[in-house]
């Protein structure tokens, strides 16, 4: 693509594009310390330290989706067992309530059940609310951050999922980390990666690709 266009071309993953999309304009743009989760088909986390986007030493930072909740658990596509993507990412919600239904569910039709009262489609939400501060506890201890944001389609869920996540982070959260902490629904909903991915280039990538962007579209506006 670079080749294609004369131009630099950055790649990342959307949890990543998610937290960079919320800490610019959406539910954390005033913080500096930020934790964007989000749960679709699967779990993954993004982290904004420092106002900066967190990568690790190979860009695996944040697989909070791979975070082992129950080792007698269903077996993961990572290769393990009980991994928290594996008991309450979306594949899991819709598989479990598929078979107790008899019928082939989305998510989206699982948060639509839930919306107008379904009790096993709302119970499934809420453990898999419980399960999800489980691992955001762990991380709130290892990174305090200000703002916990859940992101993806799950978001839709609201306090369905977010107040049984809350009472987890709580539990298992050290007191002085939890003090500091919001968790709070994403504002940008589906468009946090389109965001992200403009934000990418306008807040980490100025510094690297800054100069050769400027002389490149100069050029080709020349």
């Amino acid at each position: 693509m670079g080749r294609r266009l004369n131009l630099p071309v950055v790649v990342d993953n959307d949890a990543n594009l998610g937290a960079l999309a919320e800490s610019s304009w959406g539910a954390a743009r005033d913080c500096e310390h930020v934790v964007y989760i989000k749960v679709s088909s699967g779990i993954g986390a993004g982290l904004v330290l420092g106002g900066r986007l967190h990568r690790g030493a190979n860009g695996t930072a944040g697989e909070i989706g791979h975070d082992i909740v129950d080792e007698a658990g269903p077996y993961c596509r990572c290769g393990n067992r009980g991994c928290l993507e594996a008991v309450a990412g979306g594949s899991a919600i819709t598989e479990v309530l598929s078979r107790s239904r008899g019928e082939q569910l989305s998510l989206g039709q699982v948060l639509d059940l839930a919306e107008d009262g379904d009790l096993a489609c709302r119970r499934v939400l809420a453990e898999v609310g419980r399960q999800l501060g489980v691992s955001v506890a762990k991380l709130c201890n290892l990174v305090n951050p200000e703002r916990v944001v859940l992101g993806g389609l799950l978001a839709r869920a609201g306090d369905l999922v977010l107040e049984p996540m809350r009472e987890s982070v709580r539990r298992y959260g050290v007191d002085s980390a939890m003090d500091a902490v919001e968790i709070v629904p994403s504002v940008l909903g589906e468009r946090a990666g389109v965001l992200g991915a403009l934000a990418l280039v306008l807040r980490e990538e100025s510094l690297v690709f800054g100069d050769r962007l400027r002389a490149s579209m100069q050029g080709e506006l020349a």
